[in-house]
């Protein structure tokens, strides 16, 4: 026996009743509470979990180490991603940053380094 409900287009409901009843799953005004449940546990499923470790996030970002932190797991997220052109923007994109970061830690290693010297040649004088 089919759903003698109407779908919104005005159609009659071509699934099938439930047993006991005059309309189908979706239709049927006593399955509202099983209809609401099956849509939690459809939502929880859809999750996908975290490839990388949210504990190991920085709670602030201030650092190169922070900011190299951030990237990692920014990167761990991507790589279970489905292959498509915007995964492969982003790849680009975080691998972009990599090098940012790098090269601005790098500076700043080499700043450090050249004011230690500085002030270690004026303790001298």
């Amino acid at each position: 026996m089919k759903c003698r409900s109407k779908t919104t287009s005005g159609q009659a409901c071509q699934a099938q009743a439930i047993k006991g009843s005059k309309f189908c799953f979706t239709h049927d005004p006593a399955s509202g509470a099983a209809r609401a449940k099956a849509r939690k546990i459809g939502g929880q499923r859809n999750r996908t979990p975290h490839a990388g470790n949210p504990e190991t996030m920085p709670a602030k970002v201030r650092t190169i180490e922070d900011v190299l932190a951030v990237l990692d797991y920014a990167l761990a997220e991507s790589m279970p991603l489905e292959n498509s052109i915007q995964r492969g923007r982003l790849l680009v994109a975080i691998c972009g940053a990599f090098i940012d970061a790098i090269k601005t830690g790098e500076l700043e290693r080499r700043l450090m380094a050249i004011e230690s010297a500085l002030k270690a040649r004026e303790v001298t004088q």
